[in-house]
């Protein structure tokens, strides 16, 4: 997804630099639009690596701050790349950065990324989103930033470890924090003894150091009056009581049993030590998963004492190429009778649930790495569509074998010539054969949104049509000038849909194409 050429940010990239007088962005062509998307893809992680570096959240960045920013970037930029993208496709535009390109980084950084970055993506704590599947992706966006501290390399075996806030988010995904009436249920079927014992066995040995800090919490899972009357105050009348601070500390004492699960990458369990270290990386995130009500969005600022505050933090999810706000303003340029007629609140929910469910399968596979444990309690969550639907993964006894590859969210391009060629005739199944073209992943995102979160279908009035209406609206491809298509466009593209549907039936492997066609096979029947 690096080479996204026609999205809506480059549809306005003329008024986000309107005052600006560089010269780099006098001509823009497409080298350069990929270049800028690489700087300020690289640019968005960097800001969460950089939080790490320095301990500390950022609550906003001082035009101060800008060179010291571009500075740690540059000095890391391949690290930071590899980080960013995490596909050894993908290749960098900057292989071997020499001083000419240095300055042409730091340029784009300083005079326009970090800019742009503090205009669209600060959120406050009292500002916060009642969109479960929104909050949900922004939770699973922030544990995969703060997944590895690569500030923190062992040259030795080179190798990077989990950072020491990654535990405390793995935990609170786990639980799902933000449906408190099914936290309790979670803790036990992912912390039970079995899963424990098992986990304990796995990885390598911990150290003298590391079973001595772990020594009370093994003792404190072996009494079970202790660990009942713990697990109760996850219970959902108990949870909306406690502020954020409370919340966190139980949250911390859960996420020492995780170190378990997730030890082969953490150099030292014990460096989650009593969680001040923790806190103060990420307070400025709590409001955002662990408040209860407007008012638990005030929290103590670093320390676990001291006056309460609203802040304010960086969206955890980078929204550059697909922001509603922008989105909807450009819709409104157009004439009545040319627009394609959608809700805003619909298409906001749109990208929030295919986010949801795109994150979960990555979270999945991240979880899946160390023993194992922790992936397999997240596909069991959701076996109906992951295993028994969609065959990503096969079941073994209590186990989950991986099977067939998902889609991901980064092979959305929906560029006008990828467009164009969702326009194009072609023979029956031989479009969603390909793995690689957009009509293929726009039907296998639909599908995977539909399987991990059931209730979509009825939120677009059980409509593959609404579906794909809104996959095209949120994904582009965007001009600024014209619009890029049309309610035509939409009909011809459900025509080759309605061919598929068709052919599908008479299909005798029908196994092959169930992620694409199969689901909504299945929808168009429902109804």
């Amino acid at each position: 997804m690096i080479n996204r050429l026609d999205t809506v940010f480059w549809a306005y990239f003329d008024e986000y630099i309107k005052k600006d007088s560089s010269l780099i962005f006098k001509k823009i062509n497409n080298d350069l639009k990929e270049k800028i998307n690489e700087i300020y893809d690289v640019t968005y992680y960097s800001l969460f690596q950089f939080q790490l570096w320095k301990n500390e959240s950022l609550i906003n960045i001082e035009p101060e701050k800008f060179s010291e920013i571009s500075n740690y970037i540059i000095s890391n930029y391949n690290e930071l790349f590899i980080f960013t993208f995490q596909d050894k496709k993908i290749e960098s535009k900057f292989k071997e950065i020499d001083e000419t390109q240095k300055i042409f980084i730091k340029q784009v950084i300083e005079e326009f990324v970090l800019n742009h970055i503090i205009k669209t993506s600060f959120n406050s704590s009292d500002d916060i989103s009642q969109n479960y599947y929104w909050n949900f992706a922004n939770l699973c966006a922030l544990t995969s930033k703060f997944e590895y501290d690569i500030n923190f390399k062992n040259e030795k075996e080179s190798k990077y470890y989990y950072s020491i806030v990654y535990p405390f988010l793995v935990t609170m995904l786990m639980i799902d924090v933000l449906k408190p009436s099914d936290m309790v249920d979670k803790i036990k079927k992912v912390f039970n003894r079995k899963n424990i014992s098992e986990a304990y066995k796995k990885g390598r040995e911990l150290t003298s150091e590391e079973k001595e800090w772990l020594e009370p919490t093994i003792q404190f899972l072996k009494n079970e009056d202790e660990l009942n009357a713990f697990i109760l105050n996850f219970k959902k009348d108990n949870w909306e009581k406690i502020d954020v601070k409370q919340k966190f500390k139980i949250i911390h004492e859960l996420s020492k049993i995780t170190t378990i699960f997730l030890r082969d990458n953490l150099k030292n369990i014990s460096v989650i030590s009593e969680g001040d270290d923790v806190y103060e990386a990420i307070y400025t995130y709590l409001p955002l998963f662990l408040s209860s009500n407007k008012e638990q969005g005030k929290i103590n600022i670093k320390t676990f004492e001291g006056p309460l505050k609203n802040v304010h933090s960086i969206s955890p999810i980078n929204q550059k190429d697909f922001n509603p706000i922008w989105t909807l303003k450009h819709s409104k340029k157009f004439k009545e009778f040319k627009k394609i007629k959608f809700r805003s609140e619909k298409l906001f929910d749109f990208i929030a649930r295919v986010r949801y469910s795109t994150y979960y399968m990555e979270i999945i596979n991240k979880t899946k790495r160390n023993n194992g444990v922790l992936g397999d309690c997240l596909i069991s969550f959701k076996k109906v569509g992951i295993v028994q639907t969609m065959h990503f993964y096969n079941q073994i006894e209590e186990k989950f074998d991986f099977n067939y590859k998902n889609v991901k969210f980064k092979s959305i391009n929906l560029d006008a010539k990828n467009f164009s060629k969702m326009l194009n005739k072609v023979d029956r199944f031989e479009e969603i054969a390909d793995y690689n073209s957009q009509m293929s992943i726009m039907l296998k995102i639909i599908s995977l949104t539909i399987t991990i979160d059931p209730k979509a279908p009825k939120a677009f009035d059980y409509s593959w049509e609404n579906l794909i209406k809104y996959y095209i609206i949120a994904f582009g491809p965007y001009k600024k000038s014209m619009m890029s298509f049309t309610n035509k466009d939409l009909e011809l593209i459900e025509f080759k849909i309605n061919k598929l549907l068709t052919q599908y039936k008479k299909l005798q492997q029908k196994d092959k194409v169930v992620d694409s066609i199969g689901v909504l096979y299945k929808l168009h029947h429902f109804k």
